[in-house]
């Protein structure tokens, strides 16, 4: 049962991270593409 629920905590915690990670490349790509119309304007 405790090998259970560690494995659903583990899942859960490598879900939120890799939510939090592929957040943080969206935005620093938004920026990228900002920066970029910015020196074309």
């Amino acid at each position: 049962m405790s090998f259970l629920i560690l494995g659903i905590y583990a899942a859960f915690l490598i879900i939120t991270i890799g939510i939090i990670i592929y957040l943080i490349i969206k935005r620093i790509q938004n920026k990228d593409k900002e920066d970029f119309e910015h020196k074309d304007n």
